[in-house]
């Protein structure tokens, strides 16, 4: 069999946790992958991977063969990208992983007219709000809120920064007009959540402390539009990223409130694996991304 082929299997079978994973990562079948670590096993006459129904653990010989198999692989798709960039096409298939509404709106047009401009690339883009693990999952460039990732084998790049904003219906802000922050405490809110627990809004103080709030609940969603919709029906306040209700905002269908007090700024980057040699159509995408949106 192909050795180079089932060092790949092997390693993909140890990061994803099983032979059916590695095997769906490349096109055949579970039995094959098992074929293909049970040669590497008899090509170097030694158990590399124990087996049983639920789970599977490396032996001792077996980790330390696949840190050199990462090194191997590693290094030679480095080769393989440096060859084809000199080239000078930008080519292959480029996987990124984006949260839904800000990768809907304000990243995936940027690479869909990045791949009319060079026919050769491919695109997979994955949408979704949850943390993807980019290493694991194989992905190319991801797109993130909060905090920089840096380290853990991945790189990022500041983006984007942008202000939450404080608003709800004309007619629901008329009626409960608002001063301070800490009033928000004394209204219904529509809260944002994944995990099904609602986090406090935070505003920062003149004096470098923040201040956390918790609105009534009247909603918890997990769909950053359906909350701005729910806003604009008038089910409370709601906390969102401005360009996300910037043309609600213009078109006075949302009302901001508080606007006189500092608000927290929310911080987008961008994310890839850490390697020797990044292909060209990662860079290329990273810079088309960054000259657009860079803060």
């Amino acid at each position: 069999m192909d050795r180079f082929l089932s060092m790949g299997v092997f390693v993909k079978a140890v990061e994803l946790g099983s032979f059916a994973a590695a095997a769906s990562a490349y096109g055949i079948s579970a039995p094959m992958a098992g074929k293909h670590i049970r040669s590497l096993e008899s090509h170097l006459g030694t158990t590399l991977v124990h087996r049983t129904t639920r789970k599977m653990a490396l032996s001792d010989l077996g980790r330390a063969y696949f840190e050199r198999c990462k090194a191997v692989l590693s290094e030679a798709h480095a080769a393989d990208a440096m060859v084809k960039d000199h080239a000078g096409a930008i080519r292959g298939t480029l996987r990124v992983t984006l949260p839904v509404i800000y990768g809907r709106m304000l990243i995936a047009p940027l690479l869909v007219q990045l791949a009319t401009e060079h026919p050769a690339l491919d695109l997979v883009l994955s949408f979704s709000d949850r943390p993807s693990d980019l290493l694991r999952e194989g992905y190319d460039l991801s797109v993130r809120s909060g905090l920089p990732a840096d380290g853990g084998g991945l790189i990022s790049r500041k983006l984007a920064e942008y202000p939450m904003v404080v608003c709800a219906a004309p007619a629901y802000v008329a009626a409960r007009p608002l001063q301070d922050p800490a009033q928000l405490a004394d209204h219904d809110g529509i809260f944002y959540s994944r995990s099904g627990r609602p986090r406090p809004w935070r505003f920062p103080r003149e004096n470098g402390t923040e201040l956390d709030v918790m609105p009534r609940r009247r909603l918890l969603l997990d769909d950053l539009q359906s909350i701005a919709d729910a806003a604009e029906a008038g089910m409370g306040f709601a906390w969102l990223p401005r360009w996300m209700v910037e043309d609600r905002l213009e078109a006075g269908r949302l009302v901001p409130v508080l606007t006189d007090h500092a608000t927290l700024r929310l911080s987008y980057f961008l994310v890839w694996p850490e390697a020797q040699f990044l292909p060209l159509r990662t860079r290329v995408a990273i810079d088309a991304i960054a000259r657009q949106l860079a803060a």
